[in-house]
């Protein structure tokens, strides 16, 4: 793509992907047909569990629950990762009730955040948690 100018724009999109204790950014620069693929370290905390739930909103990741493979851990904590920066952290919110295999969908209009189903001590949910984006920051 080109500005008024006749200067090239730089198209580069870039997707996250987070499993258990892996995490991975891919970046694809739309000029150079060239894909980087880049390891991003978990916290520890996060990365002891799996079936947790995430969303992205701008550059701030949101992970929700999550379990520990043998079910000895299920969680109700909130973790936010800042993808500039880097940075893990534990938010002082939690949820409701420890959830896992839960689904998480940003509402862009409302700025809501919307928890759908998910298991809780083995338990179907069928729960819908709804907040603001804004509940979620420390």
């Amino acid at each position: 793509s080109e500005n008024v100018q006749g200067q090239e724009i730089a198209k580069i999109n870039q997707i996250l992907l987070f499993k258990e204790n892996t995490g991975l950014s891919i970046e694809y620069d739309e000029n150079k047909n060239d894909f980087q693929f880049n390891q991003i370290l978990v916290c520890n905390d996060v990365a002891q569990l799996y079936k947790y739930a995430y969303v992205c909103i701008n550059d701030t990741i949101l992970f929700f629950g999550g379990c520990s493979w043998d079910f000895s851990v299920m969680s109700k904590l909130l973790y936010k990762y800042e993808v500039r920066e880097n940075k893990w952290m534990v938010l002082q919110n939690t949820l409701p009730i420890q959830l896992y295999d839960c689904y998480v969908i940003l509402n862009e209009e409302d700025n809501d955040i919307n928890i759908i189903g998910g298991l809780s001590s083995f338990l179907i949910q069928s729960n819908h948690i709804k907040a603001k984006v804004m509940v979620c920051d420390p």
